[in-house]
């Protein structure tokens, strides 16, 4: 029994010890984008974790993802139920002003991207954009069919003086996508183990508004060639996961989504923990994005673009 104890107390004392040593967000050379206070005239973007992020002129406003619940992580292992927490979702579109939204848009279908999305919607009376999977979880969810758009990659909507194209791309090619790749086939019961919200179709989001264009790149996926001769203004890369990707995935990735775009300033996204408390954009402790050093050397590949992190719940100005 002593030597069953011993074990535990050095495991517990191994995992504190890792804990503490995974740096803090500030403590990154990463430097935080300045804040938009001030600067109403610009288009505000807004980071609540993970890719939801809202987008507002002044006019329209456009959340991509809008995902607010933060399902824990015994409850992703043991794939136990999870469904939107009504809640944190209401209090933070109370909170953040979320009141002239034109469009939800999940990046692509998994939990951690749209699962909230219908709920969001019906609470704002935004239209909800994204793939046939998306579309089944938002009729499980009983959203009213008329808010529901699948999205046809050839069109350019014009949301407002927004103009929003859909480009498919992938999934970052993780070990743990295996049970949540593929479609959503029907529509979702809720609640429902995380794995019910299959992949779908995957986008990269581009938008052209008289004051800036721009991309969203949720995860740390691509399909080379697809944005053609596309620049842009800035780019929010999804960077989570990337760092344990091959040295010569990561080139490629970031060649195709920002030295090909030529984009000024990159904005990190997707690298915190998606099962922390609503409101803390760290990392996860588990599988840490960043220490120090491959901070710095991400800073270094994008370069001349600057790689900017942001904080939550504070808008900065493109």
């Amino acid at each position: 029994m002593k030597a069953i104890f011993a074990v535990l107390a050095s495991l517990t004392a191994v995992t504190a010890l890792w804990v503490i040593s995974v740096p803090k967000m500030q403590d990154l050379p990463i430097p935080y984008a300045d804040s938009a206070e001030g600067q109403s005239d610009s288009i505000r973007v807004t980071w609540f974790g993970v890719t939801t992020l809202l987008i507002d002129d002044g006019t329209t406003q456009i959340l991509i993802d809008g995902f607010f619940s933060r399902p824990s992580l015994v409850d992703l292992a043991l794939e136990r139920p999870i469904e939107p927490d009504i809640k944190a979702i209401r209090e933070t579109l109370s909170r953040f002003s979320i009141d002239r939204l034109k469009a939800v848009i999940p990046v692509h279908s998994h939990f951690d991207h749209a699962m909230d999305s219908a709920e969001v919607a019906k609470q704002t009376g935004a239209i909800l954009m994204g793939s046939k999977s998306t579309a089944f979880i938002a009729a499980g969810s009983e959203l009213d069919p008329q808010q529901i758009e699948i999205v046809d990659e050839g069109i350019t909507y014009d949301l407002g003086a927004f103009k929003v194209r859909f480009v498919e791309s992938k999934h970052a090619p993780l070990a743990t996508n295996g049970p949540i790749s593929g479609p959503v086939t029907a529509p979702l019961t809720l609640p429902a183990p995380y794995t019910a919200w299959k992949l779908g179709k995957a986008y990269s989001l581009i938008f052209d508004h008289p004051k800036a264009r721009f991309l969203v790149q949720g995860s740390a996926g691509f399909i080379p060639g697809v944005l053609g001769d596309l620049t842009v203004d800035a780019v929010f890369l999804g960077t989570g996961g990337l760092s344990g990707l091959p040295s010569d995935y990561q080139d490629q990735y970031l060649d195709e989504f920002v030295h090909q775009r030529r984009a000024q300033t990159v904005f990190t996204i997707h690298h915190d923990n998606l099962t922390g408390n609503l409101g803390s954009v760290e990392q996860s402790w588990m599988y840490p994005e960043f220490d120090r050093t491959s901070a710095f050397d991400l800073m270094q590949r994008l370069l001349p673009s600057a790689l900017k992190q942001m904080e939550f719940g504070v808008a900065v100005a493109l």
